[in-house]
């Protein structure tokens, strides 16, 4: 009776860390696969592009070993990275060609000078030529809303016995902006 009991504690013990090594192999293959940053666009109702990709969900030493740059950004930030459980990065590029009309203008009564300026709700640029030297300046406006939410399921296949994956979704205000690189990563206690 008493092997029993020790054989039915050993195989308990066998099937529940084959169990915590299986979740732990899951969590790294989705991890590696979200690495690429492969970023979905989609379009939202009032014709807004909406970037959206997977959260990486890594452990602090795995963030330093694959991330240096982020733990120095943190660092930086005069934050302790074992006190962090969210990393969010957003990299956006803007591009707007303006086309405005050159005026013939003088400055302090005495210097001839050809000004421009245009503005609309994002972008306000202005500048002036001297000469053969020109100043111009340039104003942008933008807001970035991102969500983190329970998306896609990692094996749709399997409808609802299957968990779903953390995913972001974020958004610029200003139409001129494309999103060209987000990543999310959780961190997870040991």
């Amino acid at each position: 009776m008493f092997l029993l009991a020790m054989l039915t504690l050993a195989l308990w013990i066998f099937w529940k860390s084959n169990k915590h090594l299986r979740a732990e192999k899951a969590r790294m293959a989705h991890t590696l696969d979200s690495l690429g940053g492969a970023i979905t666009y989609l379009k939202s109702e009032n014709g807004k592009l909406i970037a959206k990709g997977d959260v990486l969900n890594l452990q602090l030493s795995e963030l330093k070993e694959l991330f240096p740059k982020t733990i120095a950004g943190i660092k930086a930030l005069g934050v302790a990275p074992s006190r962090v459980s969210k990393v969010s990065g957003i990299g956006f590029t803007h591009q707007r060609n303006v086309i405005t009309h050159i005026h013939d203008s003088i400055l302090y009564d005495t210097i001839p000078v050809k000004i421009f300026k245009y503005q609309d709700p994002w972008l306000s640029l202005s500048g002036m030529a001297i000469g053969d030297s020109q100043s111009v300046q340039l104003n942008l406006t933008d807001t970035l809303f991102q969500v983190v939410y329970k998306g896609d399921r990692f094996r749709p296949w399997l409808w609802i016995f299957s968990k779903r994956k953390l995913q972001q979704r974020a958004q610029l205000s200003n139409p001129y902006s494309n999103i060209t690189y987000q990543q999310v990563i959780t961190i997870q206690a040991k």
